[in-house]
């Protein structure tokens, strides 16, 4: 357990290295900071940082830097962060012109999230299963050919042309939407199917030919609905070209990490299982490797998140997560345009 005054110095020294990349020196420290403290005081904390296994050495006269440990609780330390009035104000500017509907939303909200943080943010679409569903209507093309329309409470929409096994009318395929219209509303699609394979299995008892029949093109369209899901990813070019990754190899790795919609999958299905925020430094250990580091946080069955240098500005990236993935849950759950 730190002391208050190592946490203090920790936090400042690893805000100092994520601001200049340099290795934090005692003497520096003390002149840069209001601390009360010798340069003496300071190395004599540095030395029970580096016990603890938060700071690091490079080299016997250098300064010391911060350990997967020591940044992982600078990180720890931000995530009660909100953005500042400046922030917050052109973040609202910023999303006041988006196009309506979810996926315009994911693309904007990772277009902004990428240019405010000058790093890569990364958007996993919700699961399928999950979108909340406003409408299923047929429209009636020809006797035999409907067009079956599914919308979400978040404005994103499929379409689709469906052939049927019996000659139709539109006053037919009128009926069919009343029938499933109170079935739908409000309900997930995991939901929604489920239920009508319990109705059609009940109506098959009743003999009621017309409604088994609206029950099964229902669960039909529904079953072959296939949202896109999957990781947008935005600002890839922007992280490339920071210094931390100026080497071959370096920028080889981000490259294959950005492109890899498996691992990004992974790191994200992570924060849907984690309420709040969650922080993954970078480390040997995971799949980042150990120049990399993520902050995410999920919006309902969707997360949204940040992979950039390990030493990113965490006190700002993490307000800004935050803020994202509260405007994509409000626009997942149909609460207004966003």
């Amino acid at each position: 357990m730190l002391s208050h005054r190592a946490r203090r110095i920790l936090l400042i020294a690893v805000a100092d290295y994520v601001r200049t990349g340099e290795p934090v020196a005692s003497r520096a420290l003390a002149q840069a900071h209001d601390l009360d403290l010798s340069p003496a005081s300071i190395r004599a904390v540095f030395a029970e940082l580096e016990a603890g296994g938060f700071l690091s050495k490079p080299h016997a006269s250098a300064g010391r830097v911060p350990t997967e440990k020591g940044f992982r609780a600078f990180a720890e330390a931000t995530l009660v962060a909100q953005p500042d009035a400046v922030a917050a104000e052109v973040i609202e500017q910023r999303y006041s012109a988006v196009e309506p509907g979810l996926d315009a939303l994911m693309r904007h909200a990772g277009k902004v999230l990428a240019e405010l943080t000058g790093s890569a943010a990364v958007v996993r679409r919700p699961r399928a299963e999950s979108w909340v569903l406003r409408e299923l209507r047929f429209i009636w093309l020809k006797p035999r050919e409907v067009l079956a329309v599914i919308v979400a409470a978040s404005g994103a929409a499929q379409n689709r042309v469906m052939r049927l096994d019996d000659a139709s009318s539109p006053a037919e395929i009128e009926r069919v939407n009343n029938l499933l219209r109170v079935r739908i509303e409000g309900r997930t699609l995991a939901e929604v199917r489920a239920a009508l394979a319990v109705e059609l299995e009940a109506e098959r008892a009743r003999h009621d030919g017309f409604a088994r029949r609206a029950l099964a093109l229902g669960r039909e369209a529904l079953e072959k609905a296939d949202p896109e899901e999957g990781v947008l990813v935005e600002g890839a070019a922007q992280l490339i070209e920071r210094p931390e990754f100026a080497r071959v190899d370096q920028t080889r790795h981000v490259v294959r990490t950005l492109e890899d919609q498996e691992l990004l999958l992974d790191l994200l299905d992570r924060a849907l299982e984690t309420p709040g925020l969650q922080v993954v430094i970078g480390s040997t250990e995971n799949e980042m490797g150990s120049d990399l580091s993520l902050v995410a946080a999920n919006f309902g069955s969707g997360a949204v998140g940040v992979i950039g240098s390990t030493r990113m500005d965490y006190p700002q990236v993490v307000p800004l997560v935050r803020y994202t993935a509260q405007r994509l849950a409000r626009a997942l759950r149909g609460d207004g345009r966003n």
